[in-house]
C-alpha cells in the first residue's frame, strides 16, 4: 500500500502580536464567565510562487477593556505554507485555509494559556474555534 504525505507543510509560524491585559478592576463572582473571543483568518498566496501561502489569524477577546472580564488580549499569529504540486485552486485554498486555522488557533490558544497562568486571574483556557466560510461573495473571487 502507498503512503501518500499530506499535500501541505508548515514553513514557519511566528506571532506578531501577543497582547494579554489582566483587568485591574476585575470582581471574581460565582458565575462562569464565557471567554468566547472573535477570530478572524486570511489566506493568500506568496506573490511569485503558487505553491507557497500565507495564513494570518487574528484572536480578539474584550477588546473594549470592559472590567467585568478578567483580560483582554489581543493575538495574531502568521503561518507560511508550502503546498505540493497536483492539487486545483479551490481545493488548494480550502486545505490551506483548514490547516493554517487548525495550527495557528492552536498556537494562539496555547499561548493565551500560558500568558493567563501568570496572571492574577488565573489561566484561560479557549475552547474550540469553528471556521465557518464568508458570507461575503466577493470573498471567493
Amino acid at each position: 500500500m502507498e503512503h501518500k504525505n499530506f499535500p501541505i507543510a508548515l514553513e514557519q509560524m511566528f506571532f506578531t502580536r501577543s497582547i494579554v491585559i489582566a483587568s485591574p478592576d476585575f470582581k471574581p463572582g460565582n458565575e462562569q464567565i464565557k471567554i468566547l473571543p472573535e477570530n478572524k483568518i486570511e489566506v493568500s498566496t506568496i506573490e511569485g510562487d503558487r505553491r507557497r501561502y500565507i495564513a494570518t489569524m487574528q484572536s480578539i477577546f474584550n477588546k473594549n477593556s470592559d472590567t467585568t472580564m478578567p483580560y483582554m488580549f489581543d493575538m495574531e499569529c502568521i503561518g507560511f505554507f508550502i503546498v505540493e504540486e497536483g492539487l486545483e485552486k479551490e481545493e488548494i485554498t480550502r486545505v490551506v485555509t483548514i490547516t493554517a486555522h487548525n495550527v495557528l488557533y492552536g498556537a494562539i490558544r496555547e499561548s493565551v494559556a500560558w500568558l493567563t497562568g501568570r496572571q492574577p486571574h488565573g489561566q484561560v483556557m479557549l475552547g474550540l474555534s469553528v471556521l465557518h466560510s464568508s458570507l461575503d461573495p466577493q470573498d471567493s473571487q
